[in-house]
């Protein structure tokens, strides 16, 4: 492989460059780019540039267009030394003619480049050349379609389960879940060419199930006769080896075997010592010399057991058949939906487009990409895969256009992504002119002598033979900010060992939970250590100290980058994550799910008590225990989320979610956590995405809640815009994913947990492998049984993906790398491992050779081995043992005998603006909440119990209902919901029944509920009218639960006195109200002033015959007996609660409402009256002096009220 020459290489047919980190890669594009406008004359629009990210294209376009400025500056400057490339240039084009003008030309028209990712260079071809390509011109670009491919997942699952038998589907309910399906249905992806294996068809598999079931029957039938002579025998026989058959194990194996005689034949498993009852087993545990026992009932057992086996296998066969069926049927379902929607993913653009140019007449298509790009730039072509790959290979390089394919194998890390190395590598055997960039132009010289020292130390670092490693050299030092610690510059790689035995005080490997913990914290002390000395200016970075946001921490898992936040944390050590982690996997999204969830139903007890217990609303279980006990508090809560119900459904999310910030003050709630920006961060970015998902899906409450949960159940990471973003961008600690590093770079970096092993997870299948005898196909093996040597071939790919995840990590860094290594269990398959410590066995495969050779090693042979591979760089490795001694924390910038001082605040609050309500300015009187209902501190003051159920004896009426808040609640709730023109029929009963089991009372109470609730709307309204009644009021009449804002001025105490002491020019015949003595509970106001806002909700407003009216639910126990509830008894509580004061709020905010709804509104011609219905005690058999309160406040009162609450307004 050549070196690389930008300026002289030939501009013609097929190029591979292989660029190693740090060697210019985005440079050399960049200098090819100006080559081809100049040397072969091509408009921009006739040069394909193609990158694999927006960002990375966005960033790419950029410096192209910079780069023609500066050479158009080197022709008019001449050579200046800054850059060579731009010297030899001009040198070389010197008696060209027009070469400038060639040049700005090119900047002229660079809006017009084409430039592009994949995905928009496929739908250009497509779209130009539509005819050829069968393209359709209005197909909408979606960016996700997890949902269509769920619910295709679904429709399988529905279709292939749901008519199976019992035995089967209590089988397959043990061994895999819908999610599972869905899971394995993506590592499909875009990826039409994975092989899938093995070659299976479902099976039969009723004669095995019905053989299995007569089987079990026998066993079944035959174990209550035969249970005392078997228990016996395993207790007694003499010829038993105890070690397998203990006294002590036998009853337990007989009530096992009871539970099995009695569970039926749908059961298809057995328990763990069933096999202990079988012929076989105690035959191998009879002693020596000794004749095993006999029974019947061993035989039917023997039987048993073989045919589950059977079974077993069967059962095996018949998933891994339906696994995949699974693929094809959801592929072709999930393409009729996109097709019926006229939608397109973004990989169905590459589809098509290899559809199309492998289909008949393709050449034509593949013809007109070639004649549209004279010269194409692939860019990040280690990320390629069969498909791209043939799609470049057809469009330019079978066209005998120049095609430049740059890239780097070595830094091949998203095959979870459907990158595929292979392709690459395959890709490369075809090509003749491949080249290297050799000169890292990032990294210090220590470092890359360092790198080349470690992946040298093996034959194959790279374990493929077409993946080398090429040392690189040092490009130009003099633009490099060294790192300088006490005046030198010091070993660039800093290699940090586990002493196992020590930290273990054992000879055992550490464990991979210990080690994490310990090396965390490790790494954490060596920053502080390293930010220590910068403080003092003992560490710098050129003329500047050392900074935290200079320092990187790479990880491969997002719980690793959680773990080393909590140990910077610990010694005040400012960090930020940059995850790849989906938001949806954070525990901010199962908060808001649940707090999205006691919004939805907030009646739901359970519901609102675990979003009260969620860290945004702040509830702890104290508080919370607390709140079920105070009626007035759970109505506050109550009520705030029913405002919150009330918002979402009238306004769409975004405005109730603000509402919520606001009100539940969350932002500041949550900064007082350790975590605090992490947590907004989260909380503010699915707030986004949920709006985004309800205005495109035009998703209601309830469907919105539903695809939250969805989300956060299915782990899957989803697309680009649901990845966690970043929580500050102040001076901080980077913590990484691997992934995410790739094509940054730091100052230093730190890996710490590079240690992973590479054996699969769970050991068996399903396994994913290149097939090296069917030409390095992508392969897919389900299994059923382990096949080892496709497991094999899956490990080693795993082995050879971690070597290319710690190039990459080590790479990052421009000035200094920390690698932790050490004695860790189940790592002798990790990339260290590889590097450090294998040595070729005969006889054994590398990961079973290396593995075993790892586990052997102690840990001074592990250091002796980590030394013979640092001699080769002397002065650029450094091997030191990582300390076990805590960090020190750091100051935070103060010395420590800095004395601290609060600042003062001179300002001054106005505490009189707020919101207020009824509640709040009755807060001095006895009972004070603004409720649903007050029963609860009315009976708690008539020693009755509130809030329980009654005892069975007591006959279920309206009176002997629980009492309290909760039953409060459920009463509102029933008349929220019902239809008054329906109570007689069975909507009452299905709203009654579904109530009760929704708010957790016991259906015993139905019937009482029912009673309550027609009474109440056959009840007479006003005496005398026997029409006006509740159950004439249709939906559309009427308003629940509205919430009203109106301005208020100055108001206090004092000023509400002073109203309802002056007199009206009225008799007090007229004026009811005031007659209560209702100056009792106005003379006990306490509130200290306050203007701003009245805030209330009123339980319904409705209109009859033209007129308005206010009703307010009550459920107060004031007696077993509707007599206990006359105009007496109600004036009473009325007066006592300050209820009076409350309908007069009221009035104020529905007189208002009306006069902005009703052109020349007159308040004594529209406005009917007030009533306050106490549900207990409404029966219109005893007439309509019980159980409703009436008034209609005088309109002189109102006006006055009202011009002295309302901010601004004058009195009538």
């Amino acid at each position: 492989m050549r070196q690389f020459d930008l300026l002289n290489c030939p501009l013609e047919g097929t190029n591979l460059i292989e660029a190693s980190a740090g060697t210019g890669k985005t440079y050399a594009i960049c200098g090819l780019f100006v080559r081809l406008v100049l040397e072969k004359k091509l408009p921009v629009d006739k040069i394909l540039v193609v990158t694999f990210t927006e960002a990375a294209t966005a960033e790419l376009k950029e410096r192209i267009r910079v780069r023609l400025r500066d050479v158009i500056e080197g022709f008019s400057q001449g050579t200046t030394g800054k850059d060579e490339f731009i010297d030899a240039l001009v040198e070389k084009q010197k008696g060209q003619p027009g070469a400038e003008e060639l040049l700005k030309d090119a900047i002229r028209d660079f809006d017009e480049a084409a430039i592009f990712t994949i995905h928009g260079f496929c739908r250009r071809l497509l779209h130009e050349n539509a005819f050829e390509s069968g393209a359709l011109f209005d197909a909408e670009l979606i960016c996700d379609q997890e949902d269509l491919k769920r619910e295709s997942v679904e429709d399988f699952w529905r279709k292939r389960f749901y008519n199976k038998s019992h035995l089967f589907l209590n089988y397959a309910a043990n061994k895999v879940n819908i999610e599972a399906f869905f899971s394995l249905f993506a590592i499909r992806g875009a990826r039409p060419y994975l092989k899938i294996l093995p070659d299976i068809k479902i099976p039969d598999s009723s004669a095995t199930e019905q053989e299995y079931k007569a089987s079990r029957d026998k066993v079944g039938a035959a174990w209550p006769r035969a249970r005392a002579e078997v228990e016996q025998i395993l207790l007694s026989d003499k010829g038993l080896n105890r070690r397998s058959y203990r006294l002590t194990s036998i009853p337990v194996w007989i009530r096992e075997m009871d539970d099995l005689a009695a569970s039926g034949d749908n059961n298809p498993f057995l328990f763990d010592a069933f096999k202990k009852f079988t012929s076989d087993v105690i035959k191998d545990a009879v002693k020596k010399n000794h004749v095993a026992p006999t029974h019947l009932f061993f035989d039917l057992c023997q039987g048993l057991d073989e045919k589950h086996k059977e079974l077993e296998q069967v059962f095996e066969q018949y998933l891994c058949g339906l696994k995949k069926e699974m693929f094809d049927y959801v592929q072709k379902e999930l393409d009729r939906k996109k097709e019926a929607k006229n939608v397109l993913f973004f990989d169905d653009l590459l589809l098509n487009l290899h559809r199309a140019l492998e289909a008949e007449g393709g050449q034509g298509l593949a013809r007109a990409a070639g004649t549209k790009f004279s010269a194409a730039l692939i860019d990040e072509f280690q990320d390629t895969d069969p498909i791209q790959y043939e799609i470049f290979k057809k469009s330019f390089a079978d066209q005998g256009s120049i095609l430049f394919l740059i890239g780097d194998p070595k830094q091949a890390i998203y095959g979870f992504r459907g990158a595929d190395v292979f392709a690459y590598m395959k890709a490369a055997r075809h090509v003749k002119s491949r080249y290297t960039l050799g000169k890292n132009w990032r990294s210090e010289p220590g470092l890359i002598t360092a790198v080349n020292a470690v992946f040298q130390g093996n034959d194959h670092p790279f374990i493929y033979k077409d993946i080398p490693f090429h040392p690189a050299t040092p490009g130009k030092t003099g633009n490099r900010t060294s790192l300088q610690v006490d005046g030198s510059t010091g070993p660039s790689l800093a290699l940090l060992l586990l002493n196992a035995e020590k930290i273990t005080g054992s000879a055992k490997p550490l464990k991979k939970p210990e080690a994490r913990e310990f090396v965390s914290k490790g790494v954490a002390a060596e920053i502080s250590g390293l930010l220590r000395l910068a403080a003092d200016k003992r560490a710098m970075l050129g003329n500047d100290p050392l900074r935290q946001g200079d320092i990187a921490v790479l990880v491969r898992r997002n719980a690793d980058a959680r773990l080393m936040q909590e140990a910077l944390s610990a010694l005040n050590i400012p960090s930020v994550s940059c995850s790849t982690e989906s938001v949806f996997a954070s525990h901010e999204a199962v908060e808001m799910r649940r707090v999205l969830s006691g919004i939805l139903q907030p009646n739901n007890e359970r519901f609102l008590k675990a979003a009260l217990a969620t860290d945004m609303i702040g509830v702890n279980g104290e508080e919370l225990n607390s709140l079920t006990k105070d009626e007035a508090g759970w109505e506050e809560r109550l009520i705030r989320f029913r405002t919150y119900h009330a918002t979402w459904q009238d306004h769409g999310f975004i405005r109730m979610f603000k509402r919520m910030m606001t009100e539940e003050n969350i932002l500041s709630r949550l900064m007082t956590l350790p975590d605090g920006e992490r947590r907004n961060t989260n909380l503010l970015h699915l707030a986004e995405v949920l709006h985004q998902a309800s205005t495109e899906r035009d998703a209601g409450m309830a469907d919105l809640v539903k695809w939250l949960s969805g989300q956060t159940d299915s782990g899957e990471s989803g697309p680009d815009e649901y990845q966690l973003r970043l929580e500050t961008d102040k001076n901080a600690v980077k913590l990484i994913t691997v992934h995410k590093s790739k094509g940054l770079e730091y100052p230093v970096v730190f890996c710490p947990f590079a240690w992973d092993g590479s054996r699969a997870r769970d050991s068996r299948p399903p396994y994913m492998f290149h097939d090296e005898s069917e030409e390095m196909t992508l392969t897919l093996d389900l299994g059923p049984e382990v096949n080892a040597k496709s497991k094999v071939l899956a490990e080693t790919e795993a082995l050879a993906e971690n070597m290319r995840l710690l190039y990459v990590a080590l790479t990052r860094a421009r000035n200094r790398c920390y690698l932790v290594w050490g004695r860790i269990n189940l790592s002798g398959t990790s990339a260290p491992a590889w590097l450090f410590h294998y040595k070729k066995k005969e006889g054994k495969g590398i990961l079973d050779a290396i593995e075993a050779r790892y586990k052997a090693l102690p840990d001074n042979e592990i250091l002796a081995e980590v030394k013979s591979v640092a001699k080769n760089a002397p002065c650029a490795i450094t091997i030191s043992e990582m300390s076990d001694r805590p960090g020190q924390v750091l100051s935070g910038g103060f010395a420590a005998d800095t004395q601290l001082t609060w600042r003062r605040f001179s300002g001054k609050i106005d505490s009189t603006f707020r919101i207020s309500s009824f509640s709040s300015i009755t807060s001095a009187l006895p009972y004070s909440a603004e409720t649903a209902d007050h029963d609860a501190a009315i009976d708690a003051d008539r020693g009755s119990q509130p809030d329980l159920e009654q005892g069975p004896l007591v006959e279920e009426t309206i009176f002997s209902f629980p009492k309290g808040a909760r039953p409060g609640t459920f009463m509102h709730d029933i008349f929220e919901h019902l239809d008054f023109t329906q109570a007689k029929k069975d909507h009452a009963e299905r709203l009654v029944a579904e109530k009760l089991a929704e708010h957790g009372f016991d259906r015993k109470w139905r019937k009482a509920i029912c009673t309550m609730v027609r009474k109440v709307v056959s009840g007479c309204l006003e005496p005398g009218r026997d029409d006006f009644t509740l159950s004439r009021i249709e939906n559309k009449d009427r308003l629940n639960e509205l919430e009203f804002y109106f301005p208020i001025g100055l108001i206090s105490p004092k000023k509400l006195r002073d109203l309802f002491r002056e007199p009206l020019s009225l008799n007090r015949e007229d004026r009811k109200d005031l007659t209560l003595d209702f100056t009792g509970p106005v003379e006990r106001l306490g509130f200290s002033p306050v203007r701003g806002f009245m805030k209330g909700f009123i339980d319904m407003v409705f209109q009859f015959e033209g007129r308005f009216y206010i009703v307010d639910w009550k459920s107060n126990f004031l007696g077993p007996s509707v007599e206990d509830y006359n105009q007496g008894a109600l004036d009473a509580v009325m007066k006592e609660d300050g209820y009076v004061l409350q309908y007069y709020i009221y009035t104020v905010a529905v007189d208002q409402y009306l006069r902005t709804r009703i052109p020349a509104y007159d308040y004594e011609r529209d406005f009917g009256g007030v009533y306050y219905i106490f549900l207990r005690g409404v029966d219109p058999d005893k007439g309509p002096d019980f159980g409703i309160y009436r008034s209609r406040p005088d309109r002189r009162f109102i006006d006055r009220l009202s011009a002295n609450l309302i901010n601004g307004q004058k009195g009538k």
